[in-house]
Order: C-alpha cells, then structure tokens, then sequence
C-alpha cells in the first residue's frame, strides 16, 4: 500500500478570532510511503503531527491538495473509507486508555467481528495477534485491566493487528511506559517492519527515532522541514546543521549522538565504544 500526500494544507477554523483568516496546521505538505517502509514523523507538540496523522485514513481532510491511496484520491465523495480504514490502521497515543472487554480475547476479537468474519477466523486472528505481540495464547482469558502497562499497551496493539490492516500508523507507541516496556514495544514495531509490515512512527522522542527509522520526516510550525534518511541527518553541517534544524524543530538531538559529540569534542574515539546505534538494542 502505497500513502501519496500532495501539497495538502489544513487549518482548524474554530481558532481564529472572530474576522481573522485561521493559521495553517498544515502548509503544503508532500511526502510518499511506500509498502514495507519504516518512517519517524517527529515534531514538537502543536507542530501538525496529530492532524497530519488524522489524513491517512480521512478522518481529517485536507482544505487544499489532496491523499492519495494507491493513486486513489481518498478525499472524493465516492471513496470508501471504510475499506481504507481495514487496510490503514491507526493507532492513538494511549490506546490502551480505550480497552473495554471483559477479556483479552474478547477485546482483540472485537474489530474482526464488525468485519463479521467467521468465528473461526476470528479465533485465528485472536492466537495470531497473540502472538505478534510477544503474549502468550494464555492471556485470553485474562482481564486486561489487571495487566502491566506494557501488556495493556501490546493488547491494544493486537487488537489493531487482529484487523489484518497493510499499513499501522501509530502516535507516541512507547509514551509513558517504563524502560522494559518501552524497549518491548520497540522491538515488537522493529519485527513486525521486518516481515514486511508499513509502519509511520509519529513521536517528539528522538531516540526512539534514530533506534527504529530508516527514513525521518520533520515538521516545523506546521511545514515539512526535513524528508531523508535518519542517518544522513546526523552528518548534516554548517549553517543549516541538522542540531540547529532539530532544536527550531523543539526536537532534542539523540543521546547516543550527544555523547558521539561530547566525545569527538574532547579528542576521543568514539569507535569500539558499545553505545546504541541505530537499529540496535541498548
């Protein structure tokens, strides 16, 4: 599956004041993921990276430009949404604030259900969503409430997967989890890009970032500032340096490169030294 944005502008009306044109969210946008990519979105908050995230499966649609599917502008009357949204999965930062089932099963069942596929199915796509998330078929029959955060967050996660879509969009994926669970989601999203799975990373953290994106995306004060590979950013120079990019961005540079930095500055060799590189676990 392939998401194309051209030129797309948005701006919430409702924040005007009265008699004054409303200030773009969004301001001629234009990027392209293609199948089996494995993209950060970073910005600072206010920045455009929530609404920008609402476009991919049209909850949002843009006032000018248009999202494409497949070459398919989604934004025409006769689009089918519905069909989008099986295929585009969009996940929310806390999502599992939204579990609600007196099971796991129950809960990860639920969005196979509304595609109303059969039981057996169902119960396929339930033990296989398991799975992907690293928890054991055991876990169906608990109550999600009484899980960890982190087994909370892989539930709700599941239950995004169990809807077989081709492409997770997914906003802050390790916000508020502990080191352990941080580090279980990360790998989870690294294992499911490499079977193949089309994953946008939508986060302000910078570690998270360099660890899992091969390509980074950057929006500044509602622009697109930056579309390239997360690794040539660190060896951008000069006047237009990636750092003075990063901080009018409001993004931290990764701590892995701040001590590459630190120790470079000080005459040392950073080679052989074991800190996180990207793609590597700590």
């Amino acid at each position: 599956m392939t998401i194309r944005f051209e030129n797309v502008w948005f701006a919430y009306e409702s924040f005007a004041a009265p008699g004054n044109q409303p200030k773009p969210q969004l301001q001629d946008i234009s990027f392209e993921i293609h199948a089996g990519e494995l993209v950060g979105l970073a910005g600072r908050s206010g920045s455009g990276k929530t609404t920008l995230m609402q476009m991919f499966n049209g909850l949002l649609l843009p006032e000018r430009g248009r999202v494409l599917a497949d070459g398919e502008d989604i934004n025409v009357p006769d689009y089918d949404l519905t069909a989008l949204r099986r295929r585009l999965g969009v996940v929310f930062q806390f999502p599992e604030m939204h579990l609600f089932a007196a099971t796991v099963e129950e809960e990860i069942a639920f969005g196979p259900q509304q595609q109303h596929l059969p039981s057996a199915e169902i119960a396929q796509r339930v033990t296989l969503a398991l799975h992907q998330v690293g928890l054991h078929e055991s876990f169906g029959g608990r109550n999600p409430f009484t899980l960890s955060q982190g087994e909370k967050r892989r539930v709700a996660l599941a239950g995004v997967l169990a809807m077989q879509p081709e492409m997770l969009v997914l906003d802050e994926p390790t916000a508020s989890l502990d080191a352990r669970g941080a580090l279980e989601v990360r790998r989870l999203l690294r294992d499911w890009q490499a079977v193949g799975k089309t994953l946008v990373i939508i986060s302000h953290d910078m570690d998270l970032i360099a660890y899992l994106c091969p390509r980074l995306l950057v929006l500044g004060e509602g622009r697109l500032i930056y579309d390239g590979p997360t690794a040539s950013l660190w060896e951008m120079a000069g006047p237009n340096s990636a750092q003075d990019m990063l901080r009018q961005a409001g993004l931290a540079w990764p701590r892995y490169q701040r001590l590459r930095q630190i120790l470079s500055s000080r005459g040392i060799s950073w080679q052989g030294i074991p800190i996180l590189k990207d793609g590597q676990d700590p």
